[in-house]
């Protein structure tokens, strides 16, 4: 047998370990994995020279189409998410009219013809009507996963529609008997959060820590702890999505310990700034927002007791920010090229995190919460060829020239992504994203029966 491609002389690292040497590549699927000398020939040889080569990054929690058009989105966002080895991205799309099936019909064709890496979708319930729709949703095209918000106050300025804990209960109550199926949360007491916006408003400071102080950690915890309570009544699995206050992955730990299904994710801005650091203004807005270094080493604590299980880059890529009144500015920021390189500077290198855990967290757990893996987040036989070569010793500064706000720029980081294989195709090598790749991703989010 010949392979179309293949990679020795790696070193190989999954979720469960790592051994010296490769993997082969026919079509579109990993056909082996194994040591150098038992590895088929390739038309295509590369040899590793000992870099690190992980599962494609699974990036669960993203943004695109939500101020620039989505094809334009989709086509130069997704090429910024390959250079920093990204395979597969999730979008959390909200969508306001009564039903999501024809918004998912034309998301997904549009998607299909401009990506560079697989997509799919997780779709945000901003109606009652949504979620009476869910079963047909579900049926009709495949997304198993539905967001409810909290902590946007009505008039907030991207538009959010917040929920109520009956929209939650009643989300849960149907989605708990869909196999596969998930709820995520964004988990901050609205009322609390709206309350204290007004007290800080009035004080006119304009920092970046006043928006922190208007929506302090026990926010984030005490919603955290009702929307486990609610998903423990329905039986309904739970994904806490970009957690920033250290106490709540301890409650998630103790609600497994009984049983119940739920999940902690985390962003790499929570694991490596806070928002008092002196070059950060109020563009570095974020929601929920940067918090202090208590909670930044907090957040690392619970990675390495293994309460943090899913790691999200909350990517969305804003106009520019007008950097003039902190209570209007938009949140966001962007993630995709810097994700992999700043987890493996502050959690490998500076903290001794293994390879083999942040794969765990940044594709493992994250194909296997949203029903994509073996397929994903596998380094096995029949997995979709989605590859990463890493040179953990190269070290680069943070260059921004894209869309939105990014909150590295100037950053060393050391471990940078050097080549990106999606679905078997180099997508990103020597520094260039291959343009060719455009349109040459798929949604894996589809009906039951409909082959990707």
């Amino acid at each position: 047998m010949k392979a179309d491609l293949v990679i020795r002389n790696a070193r190989v690292v999954t979720h469960a370990g790592e051994f010296h040497g490769g993997v082969a590549v026919e079509g579109e699927r990993i056909v082996a994995v194994a040591a150098d000398d038992a590895l088929p020939n390739g038309t295509r040889e590369i040899d590793a020279d000992g870099l690190a080569l992980l599962p494609g990054v699974i990036d669960p929690h993203c943004h695109l189409g939500v101020n620039y058009p989505y094809d334009e989105d989709m086509r130069d966002q997704t090429a910024a998410a390959a250079s920093g080895g990204i395979t597969t991205i999730l979008l959390y799309i909200r969508n306001k009219a009564e039903s999501y099936i024809p918004f998912y019909e034309e998301r997904r064709a549009v998607g299909e013809e401009n990506v560079h890496i697989d997509f799919g979708f997780h779709f945000g319930i901003q109606r009652e009507e949504h979620v009476y729709e869910i079963p047909r949703i579900v049926e009709e095209t495949g997304v198993r996963s539905f967001k409810l918000y909290f902590g946007y106050e009505p008039d907030n300025p991207i538009g959010i529609v917040p929920a109520t804990d009956g929209w939650v209960y009643a989300t849960m109550r149907t989605v708990a008997g869909i196999p596969g199926g998930v709820v995520s949360v964004h988990c901050e007491n609205t009322g609390i959060a709206t309350w204290l916006k007004g007290e800080l408003m009035a004080t006119g400071r304009q920092d970046l820590g006043a928006y922190t102080e208007s929506r302090p950690a026990f926010c984030e915890v005490e919603t955290v702890q009702r929307m486990i309570t609610l998903a423990e009544l329905t039986g309904c699995p739970l994904y806490v999505v970009h957690t920033t206050a250290a106490g709540a992955p301890p409650l998630a730990e103790l609600a497994r310990a009984r049983g119940v299904d739920v999940t902690i994710e985390t962003c790499p801005h929570y694991l490596t700034r806070t928002c008092y650091d002196e070059d950060l203004d109020m563009r570095a807005k974020i929601s929920p927002p940067l918090r202090d270094r208590n909670e930044v080493e907090g957040l690392w604590r619970a990675i390495f007791a293994g309460q943090v299980r899913s790691l999200g880059s909350d990517h969305v890529p804003f106009f520019p920010k007008k950097g003039e009144d902190l209570w209007k500015e938009k949140p966001g920021i962007v993630s995709f090229p810097w994700e992999l390189p700043l987890l493996i500077t502050e959690g490998v290198h500076k903290r001794g995190l293994p390879l083999s855990r942040l794969v765990e967290m940044n594709s493992y757990t994250p194909a296997r919460r949203f029903g994509l893996y073996p397929r994903k987040g596998a380094l096995q036989p029949g997995a979709d060829a989605d590859l990463v070569l890493v040179d953990l010793d190269g070290e680069r500064e943070v260059v921004h020239a894209g869309k939105g706000t990014c909150i590295y720029e100037g950053m060393k980081l050391r471990g940078w992504p050097v080549l990106t294989v999606a679905r078997g195709r180099v997508v990103y090598e020597n520094g260039e994203v291959d343009p060719d790749a455009a349109g040459r991703g798929q949604c894996v989010t589809r009906p039951s029966g409909v082959p990707a």
